[in-house]
């Protein structure tokens, strides 16, 4: 196996180099990307790449319904191999429903999304789906094999782990609940509705946790941050800087996990990695019902209605009050749900017998 990788990608914070290859890792191209709509944009000297190497399997992460599935479905039909797409998608790719979403304005859009589905349909040789939602509109669109792999978490990092708890609960003076919020800082992650649930539990004992995002901060994050100071409890938050291998010790220092998505026209919660990984590391989960969500609890932990803080405010409510000092209990039903369904190990045998099976 190879791995194409852009040299750079653009953030709200600005651009950021792709890091230098880890020891283990395998052989790394670094491609400049042209563009930065994941629809349009492609690899430069991609093809050139491709006729040195002649792979006989092709994996895109990324959707089928984009520039560069269409230019590697026609390389792999050319040459004989195949092309797997692994795509997030979760809303309907007909002409109506994105009118109905967004107005005629996303006609054009919507037009060239139709033309580039009806060459990779004939190209692709089969969908990795992350939800329920995209298994059905690509095996609706006519896709021959369509199969869903949840996202893996890897479970050296992500576990119950009391040690870590009580060592990091210490270093950062918590001996009240936490509440903790782990993702991106975009308005979709519905973080201003967490902020508003929180304005009005000033008199219940908690503490609340995040990421700065200092990396990667954008306009939205500012706002964030003068919600917090008006709703006045700026000397209740516990700010962080992990990176990926130091978040599950974070998460097993929270108490709760609140995942407050909020679907757009554009977008629905895709899949929510943050779930898996905190059911791994025996959290009690709070989340939206925005998108993916609700599949990957399954019936675990609390859902309230998306953008509803005020049903958010009194899940919260009712949580600490009943738990208090204790309001989180080891759970090895979570752990083990999250570690037999979405394991990394499991995504790989999935994908092995896909190949195998085509």
């Amino acid at each position: 196996m190879e791995i194409v990788a852009p040299h750079s990608l653009n953030f709200p914070s600005g651009k950021r180099q792709a890091e230098p290859p880890q020891l283990g890792d395998p052989l790394i191209h670094y491609h400049h990307l042209i563009g930065n709509n994941p629809r349009t944009y492609h690899f430069e000297n991609l093809e050139q790449l491709l006729i040195g190497k002649k792979p006989c399997i092709v994996l895109l992460d990324n959707d089928p319904v984009s520039r560069l599935a269409v230019k590697l479905g026609k390389w792999c039909r050319k040459n004989g191999s195949r092309l797997y797409c692994i795509s997030c998608e979760n809303l309907p790719l007909d002409l109506l429903s994105s009118i109905r979403r967004k107005g005629l304005k996303s006609l054009p859009a919507a037009i060239a999304k139709r033309w580039m589905l009806s060459r990779t349909r004939l190209t692709t040789t089969g969908v990795f789906t992350i939800n329920r939602d995209g298994t059905r509109i690509f095996k609706k669109e006519g896709f021959k094999q369509v199969i869903k792999i949840p996202l893996g978490y890897d479970p050296a990092y992500f576990y119950i782990d009391e040690s870590t708890r009580r060592t990091l609960r210490t270093r950062l003076g918590l001996n009240k609940p936490v509440i903790a919020y782990f993702g991106r800082m975009s308005r979709e992650k519905g973080v201003h509705i967490l902020i508003k649930a929180l304005e009005n539990l000033k008199d219940l004992d908690w503490a609340l946790m995040m990421d700065r995002f200092d990396e990667y901060a954008g306009p939205y994050a500012g706002e964030i941050m003068h919600l917090i100071r008006e709703a006045g409890f700026e000397d209740r938050m516990v700010w962080i800087s992990p990176d990926h291998y130091e978040m599950g010790g974070y998460m097993n220092a929270a108490d709760l996990v609140v995942v407050p998505s909020v679907s757009t026209p554009n977008w629905k919660e895709q899949y929510g990695r943050v779930v898996p990984e905190a059911m791994a590391c025996g959290k009690t989960l709070i989340i939206s019902d925005s998108g993916a969500l609700p599949e990957l609890l399954d019936g675990k932990g609390y859902i309230f209605k998306e953008g509803d803080d005020i049903a958010l405010r009194d899940i919260l409510v009712s949580i600490i009050q009943k738990r208090k000092d204790d309001i989180i209990i080891a759970n090895e039903e979570l752990h083990s749900f999250a570690k037999i369904e979405l394991s990394i190990f499991s995504q790989k045998t999935k994908m092995e017998k896909a190949f195998k099976a085509s």
